[in-house]
């Protein structure tokens, strides 16, 4: 069976294709693809503008056809982080569906973090693990020795809600970072995030973290430090990304578009790692598209699927005429109606009678003029 997850995230639209067995909800991926769509640069104060509305539709579209296309039976689309917290959710689903025929199913901050831990669970075989998936609205963390959704942790922030709290250029300045880490100290004591020593391995999760392995792994071969991942080594990359002058040229080749949120998540990454101190660090290749896909195949999350064979509407919803503006003199004549008092109306209505009655009282006259005529 080829099944199918478009995730609508923070950062873009990204997509994940697989093979599979519903029944056991084991899967293979064999397609990955992303289109990168800053949705907080579209932000207008807490809603999102019309043109990111279109930009996300035309992420979905192509995404729903590459996946017809390629046969798939099964199809659903998510959404975390990035649309939950908006104050225009209702308008945005409802384009959305009017335009591609989607209905997105809406996770919550521990479904998603679920869906990390079951897709990463062959990592249980390690000792004290601890899985970290760095969003950009939210931080997900799901410690291995528990396996009830209610136990996963998320944290309601993400290096997008921080830079847009604390940071007034796309790098943080040294007062703005302690600021920063002290955020995420604060609220993650507040919730409980265990202290230090407690993990030996800890597994990265999700685009983000992908992107900041992969400008590390760009200074670690510049510095001539092999590839291994290392804490003290990844420490001085974080200063180097602080400060050098290089920085934006690096970011640039292998991640651009993360530019904007690399430099708090790396904060945010580095704070975490020194909280939890794991002897090593691995980098997943699988996250919540791959979580819920088999738990939506075996029944354990509900979810509304994507009917691909349904004719995706050919209008474009932001072609549709809004309803006419009212004048102002007709907003005024209109206003001044509902304001009048039962007497006024009456009186005003008045006139309109007589000249009803009058009208009648002709029209009968004429009437009976013509049947004495007749006769």
């Amino acid at each position: 069976m080829k099944f199918a997850v478009i995730d609508l995230s923070s950062t873009g639209v990204s997509t994940v294709v697989a093979d599979g067995d519903d029944k056991t909800g084991i899967f293979v991926p064999t397609h990955k693809d992303r289109t990168n769509i800053a949705i907080a640069d579209y932000f207008d104060g807490k809603s999102i503008s019309r043109r990111g509305i279109e930009k996300l539709i035309d992420a979905l579209i192509s995404a729903r056809s590459t996946c017809k296309a390629m046969g798939v039976e099964k199809c659903y689309c998510i959404s975390t982080a990035a649309l939950r917290n908006i104050d225009n959710i209702e308008e945005v689903s409802e384009k959305i569906r009017m335009r591609t025929g989607i209905v997105i199913n809406y996770l919550d901050g521990a479904t998603e973090a679920y869906c990390d831990f079951v897709s990463n669970r062959k990592y249980s075989a390690y000792d004290s693990v601890i899985l970290i998936d760095i969003g950009g609205g939210s931080v997900e963390l799901c410690d291995f020795s528990k396996s009830g959704k209610d136990e996963m942790m998320c944290l309601d922030f993400g290096p997008i809600k921080l830079r847009n709290k604390y940071v007034t250029d796309v790098y943080p300045t040294d007062e703005q970072a302690k600021r920063i880490k002290k955020y995420l100290r604060k609220k993650s004591d507040e919730q409980g995030v265990p202290g230090k020593s407690k993990f030996s391995t800890a597994v990265l999760v999700g685009s983000i973290n992908d992107a900041v392995y992969a400008v590390y792994r760009e200074y670690c071969e510049m510095q001539r430090l092999g590839s291994e991942f290392d804490y003290d080594n990844f420490k001085r990359f974080c200063k180097w990304l602080m400060t050098s002058s290089d920085r934006t040229r690096v970011i640039m080749k292998v991640a651009p578009e993360k530019v904007h949120v690399l430099p708090v998540a790396v904060i945010v990454l580095k704070e975490l790692l020194k909280r939890f101190k794991p002897d090593s660090v691995v980098i997943s290749d699988v996250g919540v598209k791959e979580g819920y896909m088999s738990l939506v195949a075996s029944g354990t999350e509900l979810g509304v699927p994507i009917d691909l064979n349904e004719t995706v509407p050919a209008y474009d919803a932001f072609d549709m005429k809004p309803p006419k503006k009212k004048s102002a003199k007709s907003n005024k004549t209109e206003k001044t109606e509902k304001t009048k008092k039962p007497e006024e109306t009456e009186k005003s209505e008045k006139p309109k009678k007589i000249a009803a009655a009058k009208t009648t009282k002709t029209a009968k006259k004429t009437s009976a003029k013509t049947d004495k005529s007749q006769k």
